[in-house]
């Protein structure tokens, strides 16, 4: 499940099909709906090694990453099942497929460069790909850098100076760009992993979020930690948006295993001594333990939540960002009409979360006990 909203559109992505609407005036602007089989629009088996005939694609289609480029016309998806990149271009109306690249791996972030020339796309074993825009379809993406883990997040500066990754290994790592094989700083000190990462107007400042139950805030360039706040849960996905330039910002963080779905927390530096502080939290109640939620969307005063309902079907609700209640002000009928737009779509299954966090093993106490029953042999009289 894809979701986000760029003004004016909330882009809403389930199975196959991929929306764009307008919830101002409750249109639907266009859709994307992918073949069962890619090799349809172009798919071209993958070469494999050893000089191996090259292998067919297979798989149930399914879509896993949606991206806007910052100039707002091209489109990025990412799937599942058959692994692919599809770059669409997004004007006029109707979606427009111009370019579909096989993936080796399945895709785990997405992130369009602010000058919409190049695409990174991360994957599940830590490796990270840039895609030319405006390259021949055949060009092959140049493999720009790598983790030892799961990459969950990843920024291009506005300066394109830097790229910026979190995985979950708890890292957050600033790149050299375009010489990528050189680090240029760490942001250490989350205890699980890192989730999500924003970036805060451009001041050199970074806000993070992670699955040890803290929201910070750093200067990437020094890897500084400027702010650490508590989170009532871990945190598993993030998203901003800019109340006044470069000083106040609302964040909003969605939960894992909490009874409250969303918190929203509004970041502010202070004019005098430029630091930051969160003057306001609001917890966003989605009775969030009789549905499973997939992602959500903040807009100015509305947040969208998706999720999988217990029968694996899936809904869209809505919640006033002020009051943290379910927005009644939307037409009565209208989500669950965008909801009937995905109708015959494949339900999805709920991904395990759990297994994004650290595997503890306790050896200590083992040995101790040994260690203790050892003594107590060696101090015990001859027989």
């Amino acid at each position: 499940m894809s979701l986000f909203y760029v003004e004016p559109e909330l882009v809403v992505a389930h199975g196959r099909k991929v929306l764009f609407l307008n919830p101002n005036d409750l249109q639907i602007f266009k859709d994307i709906e992918l073949p069962t089989d890619l090799t349809t629009c172009g798919l071209k088996p993958t070469a494999n090694e050893a000089g191996e005939e090259p292998s067919s694609p297979k798989g149930d289609v399914s879509i896993l990453n949606v991206s806007y480029s910052p100039d707002r016309q091209l489109i990025a998806v990412t799937t599942a099942g058959q692994k692919a990149l599809l770059l669409y271009k997004s004007r006029p109306e109707h979606a427009k497929l111009l370019s579909i690249r096989p993936l080796s791996r399945a895709s785990s972030a997405l992130r369009f460069a602010p000058d919409s020339t190049s695409l990174l796309v991360t994957d599940k074993t830590g490796d990270c790909y840039q895609f030319d825009c405006n390259a021949d379809v055949e060009a092959p993406p140049k493999l720009i850098l790598g983790h030892l883990s799961i990459v969950y997040d990843i920024l291009w500066t506005a300066d394109l100076r830097h790229i910026i990754s979190c995985d979950r290994d708890d890292k957050i790592r600033v790149t050299n760009y375009p010489a990528s094989y050189d680090i240029h700083s760490y942001c250490l000190g989350h205890k699980e992993f890192v989730a999500g990462l924003a970036l805060l107007g451009d001041q050199q400042q970074l806000v993070s979020v992670s699955g040890d139950k803290t929201l910070r805030i750093w200067n990437y360039a020094s890897g500084e930690e400027l702010l650490q706040h508590t989170l009532p849960a871990p945190a598993v996905r993030l998203q901003l948006l800019e109340l006044v330039p470069g000083q106040r910002y609302q964040a909003a963080v969605l939960f894992y295993d909490h009874s409250a779905a969303v918190g929203l927390y509004e970041l502010q530096q202070s004019t005098t001594d430029a630091q930051w502080s969160v003057q306001r939290e609001q917890l966003i109640e989605a009775d969030a333990g009789n549905w499973h939620i997939g992602n959500f969307a903040l807009c100015d005063q509305r947040i969208y939540v998706m999720g999988l309902l217990q029968d694996n079907s899936w809904t869209l609700r809505a919640y006033n960002s002020q009051t943290g209640e379910e927005d009644k002000t939307l037409p009565d009928g209208w989500l669950s009409m965008v909801v009937e737009q995905f109708a015959g779509q494949a339900p999805s299954v709920p991904e395990d979360l759990s297994v994004w966090f650290k595997k503890r093993y306790d050896n200590v106490s083992d040995y101790m006990e040994r260690k203790k029953r050892r003594i107590e042999d060696t101090s015990k009289p001859p027989k």
